[in-house]
């Protein structure tokens, strides 16, 4: 990774130079990630007309260069170093030299070419920023302009990572001119991608995977259109969103019934300046759904340009190169723009999972819900930011509007609404948030706000005197006994009182009582 200046400046913009676009991000790195400052994007069409010449036109050049000076105008308003790369239309060029040269003396931006393969293991980083992985083996399918990249992982590591030559422009200016969608350019290009992919479709298969993460421009336009099918309004936040096979085809039968670039943008979620290249974006996503069996897909609102910056921001030693929990690593970083006492939020969440964790011995409660209970308690105080009183409340409209990564909308939903309900008043139906939910969301949130509740007052003290738990039940009475540190027992008798005054709506919802001591 090439870079501009000082290698200890902790905000980076990273920019990606594609065949259809020229994106970038410009985020401050921290010990638990990175927090977003600005995004840009510009449609350049580098590689548009270049069918089976492979060269850059002047026109096309010209357009590149004024996008990375607006770029970089931008960098460096932020005082930002600047790390660059270059994909499919720039590499396969071959008066490619003709524009690197003119972005490093007119425009002072060193762009590196990468390689195909290098680009998926970047897409890849980037999507491990947005999604959790887990454990689970993970498929991420990348459509750009030019190509596609395929990248299979296990536990976070890859397995597989491929480019292949078909993308959205390519298949658009090799078979339908100006966007055209005649059954015979169609039939073409799915004859085309079909075979293109095959052989890798294969690998994959061997490989094996459970989840299916896309990315990027073509997905985004298929899961807005998937989302205004479905619900008549797009989600608040597009990360993590889900669609299904037949989704997919419900939209492309629309998408196709549109012979030309004009009639799709009147279709609602359609992306304008991305109407002529739609049809040919969504058959390869199409292909390769049929070749792969998928079923289902998750959108990821990271890709490349977040890849490179998590890279560079590790080249640079800014950022450790484990993996972590991208939605947990992402609740910490909003907590510290927040001035959160992490040291008290952190001991709350560890309580918290605990007695979820005593629950779950006793009654049937689903356990996965740990990790939105650990963020809703990292997260209860965040508006305090605002004010003290009411912060419940603010901590609600701060993480419904912080744009979460590694979560779903409605976990994000979820998160928010047990950080309002840690506090003070309880779900009501009269609230209209939590009035949306579905009933089995309710339950999710009652029980997540009653734990909290508990675990908050367990560390009334904020000195984190209990350290452990242990519990019993007998003739419907659930007794959960804190262990306290040793020398601790002023500030003991404080935290069991504050945390038997919040049993309430657990008590509730569990039909038991529940004495803490």
């Amino acid at each position: 990774m090439k870079f501009s200046t000082n290698k200890q400046n902790p905000i980076i913009a990273a920019i990606d130079v594609g065949t259809n676009s020229v994106h970038m991000v410009v985020a401050k790195i921290s010990e638990h990630g990175f927090h977003v400052l600005s995004t840009e994007k510009e449609v350049v069409r580098l590689g548009s007309g270049v069918s089976g010449t492979d060269i850059l036109s002047p026109e096309a050049i010209e357009r590149g260069i004024n996008a990375l000076r607006h770029m970089r105008r931008i960098a460096e308003a932020h005082d930002a170093d600047i790390c660059a790369v270059a994909t499919s239309a720039v590499r396969e060029a071959t008066n490619s030299q003709e524009f690197l040269s003119r972005a490093k003396s007119e425009v002072g931006i060193d762009v590196e070419v990468i390689s195909g393969n290098e680009e998926a293991r970047l897409i890849h980083l980037g999507v491990q920023q947005s999604i959790a992985f887990g454990a689970e083996s993970i498929l991420s399918i990348d459509i750009g302009g030019g190509s596609t990249e395929f990248c299979v992982s296990n536990k976070g590591r890859l397995r597989i990572a491929q480019s292949l030559k078909v993308g959205a422009v390519r298949m658009t200016d090799a078979f339908l001119p100006d966007g055209r969608s005649d059954d015979q350019g169609v039939a073409r290009v799915r004859a085309h991608v079909a075979s293109v992919v095959a052989p890798l479709a294969f690998e994959i298969r061997q490989t094996g995977f459970s989840r299916v993460v896309v990315s990027s421009g073509t997905s985004e336009t298929i899961a807005r259109l998937v989302a205004y099918e479905r619900n008549g309004r797009l989600p608040q936040s597009m990360n993590g969103f889900t669609f299904t096979d037949s989704e997919l085809s419900g939209v492309m039968k629309k998408i196709l019934s549109c012979t030309s670039s004009r009639e799709r943008q009147e279709l609602e979620g359609m992306d304008a300046k991305r109407s002529d290249i739609i049809v040919a974006g969504g058959i390869i996503l199409q292909e390769a759904m049929k070749a792969l069996q998928i079923k289902t897909f998750e959108f990821s609102e990271y890709a490349l340009r977040e890849g490179v910056l998590v890279n560079a921001a590790r080249v640079r030693g800014l950022m450790e190169p484990d993996v972590v929990d991208a939605g947990i690593g992402s609740v910490m970083r909003l907590a510290e723009r927040c001035s959160v006492d992490l040291v008290h939020s952190g001991h709350v969440a560890m309580l918290s999972r605990k007695i979820l964790s005593i629950v779950s011995r006793r009654f049937e409660v689903d356990t996965s819900l740990g990790r939105l209970l650990e963020a809703a308690a990292l997260l209860a105080n965040t508006g305090n930011a605002v004010s003290y009183s009411k912060h419940h409340l603010h901590s609600y409209y701060i993480i419904r509007n912080a744009d979460l990564m590694g979560f779903t909308d409605e976990e994000i939903e979820l998160i928010a609404l047990v950080a309002r309900y840690h506090r003070k008043g309880v779900p009501k139906a009269s609230h209209s948030e939590f009035a949306r939910l579905s009933e089995d969301r309710k339950h999710d949130v009652e029980l997540m706000a009653g734990i909290i509740r508990i675990a908050t007052g367990l560390d009334r003290s904020h000195d984190q005197s209990v350290t452990d738990l242990s519990s019993s039940y007998k003739n419907e009475v659930l007794t959960i006994n804190p262990r306290p540190s040793s020398g601790s027992n002023e500030t003991l008798a404080l935290n069991v009182f504050t945390a038997q005054e919040r049993v309430g709506l657990l008590e509730q919802f569990l039909g038991c009582q529940i004495v803490v001591g």
